[in-house]
């Protein structure tokens, strides 16, 4: 029997350390996956927590015989304005889950249809409303251009999701005393209806710009006002829109405001998945 020569010995050496260098990377890998994992939970049941307090508080409060008519209404309006959060805090955690790179609108157990979205942001801004009243920030919606533009064929939840995670980042964002400007027009070259939300809040560098549609990515800034937050609200905004063939981006304006921009076909998606009977 010959014995094993020294230039196969080497080779097999070289290939035992070179599997040890993945398993230790597998494992670093590992490990990093399930730091990333504890600190999501962990923002999770901040975020869903935080809300269910304040609506347990609020209630409280109105359990006191001694609270006027009028405090009742604001304290009412506080619970509405947390139960919204709450709700749409829990759809996109279930996005979360749903949303996979690998999943087309076809596959997804929800049918097309034509959604005119300047109703659904008038909708969405009354929902969101109450979440600023503190700040005395106001959203509206400017009918000029938008109320004439042709519904575009989406999956409704889907989309209702994405302008709602706008609105809630240009909420959480905004400055003080700003207006949170939403406008629409139609793009007859591309068939395609263009949404545009605009607010006054803290900047957003050019490398903010470039990364804000990662999935966990969040600002320095927006850190340090928020540090529970996860960083997937424009994370899920950007796929759904992905899903629907659209485009989504985001900019500063000349004044120093941030625009972020959705454009949906009006009916491109057509023969992509079923359509809701009428």
């Amino acid at each position: 029997m010959s014995l094993p020569t020294s230039s196969s010995q080497d080779a097999s050496d070289h290939r035992v350390k070179h599997l040890e260098g993945e398993i230790l990377l597998l494992k670093q890998k590992l490990a990093q996956v399930e730091k990333d994992r504890d600190e999501y939970l962990q923002n999770v049941s901040h975020q869903i927590v935080a809300p269910l307090n304040a609506m347990k508080w609020h209630i409280e409060n109105l359990t006191n015989s001694r609270v006027s008519y009028d405090r009742a209404l604001k304290v009412l309006r506080s619970v509405y304005s947390q139960a919204t959060l709450a709700v749409h805090l829990a759809k996109n955690f279930k996005l979360m889950s749903n949303l996979g790179t690998e999943h087309t609108l076809s596959s997804l157990n929800e049918p097309l249809q034509a959604v005119p979205l300047c109703p659904l942001l008038i909708n969405l801004s009354d929902d969101f409303q109450p979440l600023s009243w503190e700040d005395e920030i106001q959203i509206g919606v400017d009918p000029t251009n938008f109320e004439s533009t042709p519904p575009v064929l989406a999956m409704k939840s889907l989309i209702s999701q994405v302008f709602s995670n706008i609105l809630e980042n240009a909420v959480k964002y905004s400055y003080k005393r700003t207006q949170i400007r939403i406008t629409g027009r139609y793009l007859p070259e591309e068939r395609a209806v263009e949404v545009s939300l605009r607010n006054s809040g803290i900047p957003l560098s050019d490398a903010d710009l470039t990364r804000i549609f990662e999935r966990g990515y969040r600002s320095d800034q927006a850190r340090r006002k928020y540090p529970a937050g996860t960083g997937f609200g424009l994370f899920i905004a950007r796929r759904i829109v992905e899903l629907h063939e659209g485009q989504i981006s985001a900019s500063k304006g000349q004044d120093g405001s941030v625009v972020f921009a959705v454009v949906l076909s009006v009916a491109g998606l057509r023969g992509k998945a079923r359509i809701l009977a009428k």
